[in-house]
């Protein structure tokens, strides 16, 4: 008898779990499909909060450039057709641009290839500006901010470069100025991601940006500010360009670590956020975990409290 009385319960039981383990699957998978999507929601928007720092930078420094351009091109074409005359009537203006501005350096790049120039050099020496090119072994014709700036005829932007003296990353925002139709030389400005910076440091979860050379140049995590080549730029790079805007991915580092990652392209720029892959399984499978201890704990129960109701009853 008691026999039987066990067998009832067991097979009783055994139902009972089959379903509740059923159900915990299915449940398991929409808590997890649920959970990706609170998540890939999260990551969205610090994407989009990264992206509108970096086009009010991006958006500021053309603007700044251009004002600066305009405002030389005041002059007449014989006060700005000699070195001489650059000098006079330009050269105290860098100055005062940069420090307003705060940038790491402010020039013209004449037709010569030499640069007037305000930057800290010249501050070094107590100087406005200072004349930079030929006794220094340097030639802006063979620079790239010359070259592609000429070339576009236009607004031209290096890719980032860690700037040897401050160790932060920077950019040169360049364009050719032309007076009555003759040139005159390629207004720069060298800009440090200083201020850009700042403000990732106050950004939620973890976000970055990198150009078209694959090299971060603004990050919530300050560990990606190298001046070496991040390898895993260029896994995550090739993931986002197949999966394509805002849609999640995972990729493997070359540590070997599974993460996830969410990009957007704002224009020659990449945004990207991402997290290790545990950040989505985490929640999930403690889920998962909590519903097997309550099917163990409730399928003993449920084992001895039907012996004990088949025993009452076949009594």
């Amino acid at each position: 008898m008691k026999s039987i009385k066990l067998k009832l319960s067991l097979i009783a039981n055994v139902i009972a779990i089959t379903c509740l383990i059923i159900l915990s699957i299915i449940s398991f998978i929409f808590t997890k499909q649920a959970l990706n999507h609170e998540l890939v929601n999260a990551e969205t928007n610090y994407v989009k909060t990264s992206e509108n720092a970096i086009k009010s930078f991006k958006e500021l420094n053309i603007r700044t450039l251009k004002k600066l351009a305009k405002d030389t091109l005041e002059f007449s074409y014989n006060e700005l057709s000699t070195q001489e005359q650059l000098m006079n009537h330009v050269g105290p203006q860098l100055k005062s641009f940069r420090d307003a501005g705060n940038y790491l350096a402010v020039y013209i790049a004449q037709p010569n290839g030499e640069l007037i120039i305000s930057d800290p050099d010249s501050d070094s020496q107590n100087l406005d500006f200072g004349i930079y090119g030929k006794a220094n072994g340097y030639d802006a014709r063979t620079r790239e901010f010359y070259i592609e700036a000429m070339k576009k005829n236009d607004l031209y932007i290096t890719d980032s470069y860690f700037d040897p003296a401050t160790k932060l990353p920077c950019f040169t925002y360049a364009i050719p100025l032309f007076k009555d139709g003759k040139f005159i030389g390629v207004l720069a400005i060298d800009i440090l991601t200083e201020d850009l910076q700042k403000e990732f440091n106050n950004l939620p979860g973890k976000t970055f940006v990198f150009d078209k050379s694959n090299t971060i140049f603004a990050a919530t995590d300050l560990n990606l500010l190298t001046a070496e080549k991040n390898p895993d730029v260029n896994m995550l790079a090739k993931k986002f360009n197949q999966a394509g805007q805002y849609n999640l991915f995972e990729y493997t580092t070359s540590k070997g670590e599974e993460k996830f990652g969410i990009c957007s392209k704002v224009d020659d720029y990449t945004v990207c956020a991402g997290e290790d892959m545990a950040v989505i399984e985490a929640p999930a499978i403690k889920i998962a975990f909590i519903q097997i201890l309550i099917i163990v704990c409730t399928s003993i129960l449920g084992v001895l409290l039907l012996y004990f109701i088949i025993s009452y009853y076949l009594s």
